[in-house]
């Protein structure tokens, strides 16, 4: 397994280049919208955050967390961008499939 690290300011240099941050988002974003509907439900965001792992790991390190830990860190999470409640879902917001 490997493990990515990135510093802050390569962060910030990829975020402001508009044009690579804009097609890297839309690339993702057609990729995660399996229904092709336009937005992304709890379901397709799911798959993506369970392949990232971002909780069951620290710095490429197992970390345990039970089943329940995880859906509800990850609800959480989903809820921050489903602005208008829809039925767990959020929007593309412009990004066009």
């Amino acid at each position: 397994m490997s493990v990515e690290v990135l510093d802050g300011n390569t962060i910030v240099n990829f975020v402001g280049d508009e044009e690579a941050f804009t097609v890297s988002v839309h690339e993702l974003f057609v990729n995660l919208n399996s229904d092709h509907d336009g937005q992304l439900s709890y379901s397709e965001m799911l798959k993506e955050l369970q392949n990232l792992r971002v909780f069951e790991t620290h710095f490429g390190i197992d970390q345990s967390m039970s089943p329940s830990e995880l859906a509800s860190e990850y609800e959480s999470l989903f809820t921050k961008f489903d602005h208008d409640s829809n039925d767990r879902e959020c929007g593309s917001r412009g990004v066009q499939g």
